[in-house]
Formats: C-alpha cells, sequence, structure tokens
C-alpha cells in the first residue's frame, strides 16, 4: 500500500533569527519496500493532495446531473384531480406595490395540443436560472457552490399555458389569493397552483416585495435578493398583508378574468398564513369581504404580536387550516378546522417534493423537512378537493365533504 505523510519540521534558528520559524514540507512515499522513499516537488504534491477531493467533487456533480434525469416530476394533466386539465399561467404586476402576481386558472383551451400554435408552456420559474439560484441561495446550496443542484428547475415545464385565454365558460370563479412563506416566492408551489385551479378556482399567487422572497424583480427592473433584514418583522407582516389585499381587489387584475367577488378566498403557506390571518382582519377598511381562510403549516409564531385581539374579528370568517406531521406534532391548530395531513412534511405543501427523485428528497428530509412518505401527487390532490369543497360550501368540511381521493390521509385534530 502507499502511504502518504505530511511532516511539518520547525526549527527556531537562535544565531541568525529571534522568534522566527522554518516551515518545510516534506512528503514521501513509502512503497513497502523498504527503506528510501522519493521526495515530491512542492507542486507534485499539491497535485496528489487535490486529486482525491476534485476527484470526488466531479463524482458527485456527475451524479447529481443524472440524478435529476426527468426531473421534476410534472404531475400529468390525465393526474388532475378536477374536471379543467388545461391550466393557464399569467404574471401581473399591482399598480400601487409593485408586487408581482402570478395567476393560474382554467383556460378556454380545450386541450393542450390544440392550443400549441397559439400559445407556449409556461417556464415553472419565471426568471429563469435566477430564480433556482435564489431558492439555492436560500437553502445553503448556493454558499457550498451546489446551485446546480437546483439549476435543472430553470427550464423545467410548469405544465401551464402561458397566457392563455381564460375560461368564460362558467358565469364567475372562485379567487384564492396565495401569500408564500418565509423564503419562498410565486413559483416553487406552481405544480400545487396548477392542481388546484384545475378544480375550478383562480389562484393569484402574489411575490412579496417585503425581502422574504427568495428573489424578485421590482418596478424597475432590479432584482431583489432574499434580504431578511430590509424591513422588520412587523413591517414585513404588514407590506404582506397589504399587497394581498391589493391582489385581491378584482379591479387590479386582468379584466378577461371572470372572478365571482362573493367567494373571494385569503391563503398561505407557512409565514404566509399570518400574512393571511392579518389581511383578512384588515379587508374591511378596503371595502373587501373575505369569504374564507385556506393555510397549509400556519407559523402562527411569526405574528410578531399582530394577531392578537383579532378573535372577534375572525370568528365570522370561516377557516380551514391543514398541518404536517411536524406541525401537527407541534400541536399547531387555527381556525374553525384543523386538518393534519399524515404522511406530509413542511415542503409537501410547495413542490419540493417533486423537484428531484423520492430517494433524494426523502434522504435530504433528514435535514430539513422537505418530503414526507406521503405520496405528493395525493396530498395535491386531496388538498385541492378539500379546498375546492370548503370554497363552493363557504363552510369548513371534512370527511367526505372533502371530495378527497384518498380517506386516510387526513385527520381530523380540531
Amino acid at each position: 500500500t502507499i502511504a502518504l505523510t505530511l511532516q511539518y519540521v520547525s526549527a527556531f534558528d537562535l544565531s541568525c533569527r529571534k522568534n522566527a520559524r522554518l516551515h518545510t514540507l516534506r512528503m514521501t512515499i513509502d512503497d513497502g519496500g523498504g527503506g528510501g522513499g522519493e521526495l515530491l516537488t512542492r507542486s507534485e504534491a499539491t497535485l496528489r493532495a487535490l486529486a482525491y477531493p476534485l476527484g470526488a467533487a466531479a463524482a458527485f456533480r456527475a451524479g447529481a446531473a443524472v440524478s435529476v434525469v426527468g426531473q421534476p416530476r410534472m404531475p400529468p394533466a390525465s393526474d388532475l384531480p378536477g374536471p379543467h386539465r388545461t391550466i393557464g399561467s399569467r404574471i401581473v404586476r399591482l399598480p400601487a406595490s409593485g408586487a408581482r402576481v402570478r395567476v393560474f386558472y382554467p383556460s378556454s383551451c380545450a386541450d393542450e395540443s390544440s392550443a400549441v400554435v397559439e400559445t407556449k408552456h409556461a417556464p415553472y420559474c419565471t426568471d429563469g436560472r435566477a430564480t433556482s439560484d435564489g431558492m439555492a441561495g436560500l437553502v445553503g446550496f448556493r454558499q457550498l457552490g451546489l446551485s446546480f443542484l437546483l439549476a435543472h428547475l430553470a427550464d423545467a415545464d410548469s405544465g401551464c399555458l402561458e397566457d392563455a385565454p381564460p375560461d368564460r365558460s362558467t358565469k364567475a370563479w372562485p379567487l384564492l389569493v396565495y401569500s408564500h412563506g418565509y423564503g419562498g416566492n410565486f413559483d416553487m408551489a406552481t405544480y400545487f397552483f396548477r392542481t388546484l385551479a384545475s378544480m375550478g378556482m383562480i389562484v393569484a399567487a402574489v411575490e412579496h416585495t417585503d425581502g422574504t422572497a427568495s428573489s424578485t424583480v421590482l418596478p424597475d427592473g432590479n432584482r431583489l435578493e432574499f434580504s431578511p433584514s430590509l424591513l422588520s418583522g412587523r413591517e414585513q407582516l404588514d407590506r404582506r398583508a397589504m399587497e394581498l389585499l391589493e391582489a385581491a381587489t378584482l379591479s387590479n387584475l386582468p379584466t378577461d378574468f371572470a372572478i365571482d367577488s362573493s367567494r373571494l378566498f385569503l391563503g398561505g403557506h407557512s409565514y404566509g398564513a399570518p400574512s393571511s390571518i392579518l389581511a383578512a382582519s384588515q379587508a374591511p377598511t378596503q371595502k373587501l369581504d373575505i369569504a374564507g381562510l385556506i393555510l397549509h403549516d400556519p407559523a402562527l409564531g411569526m405574528g410578531y404580536g399582530r394577531l392578537s385581539g383579532l378573535g372577534s374579528i375572525l370568528e365570522t370568517i370561516p377557516t380551514v387550516s391543514y398541518t404536517s406531521d411536524e406541525y401537527n406534532a407541534a400541536g399547531v391548530r387555527f381556525g374553525d378546522l384543523t386538518l393534519h395531513c399524515r404522511g406530509a412534511f413542511h415542503g409537501n405543501f410547495v413542490d419540493a417534493p417533486l423537484w428531484a427523485p423520492p430517494i433524494v428528497m426523502r434522504t435530504l428530509s433528514l435535514l430539513i423537512p422537505a418530503a414526507g412518505p406521503a405520496d405528493p401527487v395525493c396530498v395535491h390532490n386531496a388538498l385541492a378537493e378539500s379546498a375546492s369543497a370548503f370554497m363552493l360550501s363557504l363552510r369548513p368540511v371534512y370527511g367526505d365533504d372533502t371530495a378527497s381521493g384518498d380517506s386516510d390521509l387526513f385527520e381530523m385534530v380540531s
């Protein structure tokens, strides 16, 4: 065997230099033949020392590239739970705040193949690599030089038709204005929002300008990267609530969307939940009537004291909350009904489990709650069916009323 030894020799030269040290680096290779060895030059030693980590890094990168072939796993239109299989996607900028909104809606195109000439598929990441790099930076990949682990999302297909004409065959659709979590954006739940829209609703996903988006583009064209210190926590919450209410004001959305003004809903994931709760409490000041709240893993601890005292206002707004395994274990409950999604982790309320093969995401979940053991498509479908039933009935529903295809997924906890 070959043994590599590094020896640092420090010599103190009393006659010539006080407090000086002479460092020599020696690398010897013992070939096991007994005696002697070969003294390598410093450059040779450096090259040999770097060969192993560089080789390992190259192998890791090649393995990562292979692992994401065919990823993310976009659910085919045939697997969507609702009757609307062709979904449109459009980017809107709010006039006052300047925040961007990505709208998902049933399209009037009979099917995707008939619309190829007129429209094109919208990308998964609106800003391409800038979006995926921002997401990579949030989880620490960019800082480690591993942005390529999410780079495949930049050119992925959203499954939606870009700027496709909305379906106006129904008199009006309910509207769900949705707030992303801390470090999220309006793209990272694209497949989930597509699933919701298939049930017959319009989803307006707001990308907040308070500094908590992984990245966004401001009206002047400048990019705002994740900047959580841009505003205080209370200021963030106020900005988020204001942007949600602006998006819920129908005059700020394209006029070709047929929206039922009596069925305006607010929703959010994680930090987006307290944002929606605060917005709902302020809606009367904007002459908006919020029909209900749909919350996913509500991070109630991020209310920064703004949610206390809102009980009397919120009592009149039907609210349903859905929690992951970890939030359920922590005892998170809110609203008229809280449903625990068995086998779902925090990332199941966005598209994280679909970004890479299950073995990769489940392994990653040992470090962060990216993907639970439940099938991610089943989770999205059940959540969409339950939300649709709630929006149609204007009351929290459970069991058979949720129209959920997976009766074992939900556990009523309050």
